[in-house]
């Protein structure tokens, strides 16, 4: 696995991206801070979509049950693995680190 920056001036288009390739796929949302130590946000929820909006300054993580901010995001990392995209690490401005992993849902077999 490797993990590589993102640039800032890269995100929005990045999102736009990645955020089709992703769709589908199973999130956890995992927020660490000082404060809390890590918190679960999300656990297995169908990834609807990954935007940077660049007016407010925050990445936006859409499902059918959530729609996850981080705000005012400083870097963001992310590790591919073999088959793409394993998970996304954002420094936020507020000292939490949010990480969001990415798996694919189980296949059910085929009827037949």
């Amino acid at each position: 696995m490797q993990t590589r920056e993102i640039a800032k001036d890269d995100w929005h288009s990045f999102f736009d991206q990645v955020s089709r390739a992703l769709r589908g796929k199973l999130i956890q949302i995992e927020v660490d801070s000082l404060q809390l130590g890590a918190q679960i946000e999300a656990n297995k929820l169908s990834l609807n979509g990954l935007t940077y909006d660049s007016k407010d300054d925050a990445l936006i993580i859409t499902s059918d049950q959530i729609e996850h901010v981080i705000r005012s995001p400083l870097q963001i990392f992310i590790t591919d693995g073999g088959e793409g995209i394993n998970s996304l690490k954002v420094c936020a401005a507020d000292g939490t680190d949010q990480i969001v992993n990415f798996t694919e849902p189980l296949a059910l077999p085929s009827a037949g």
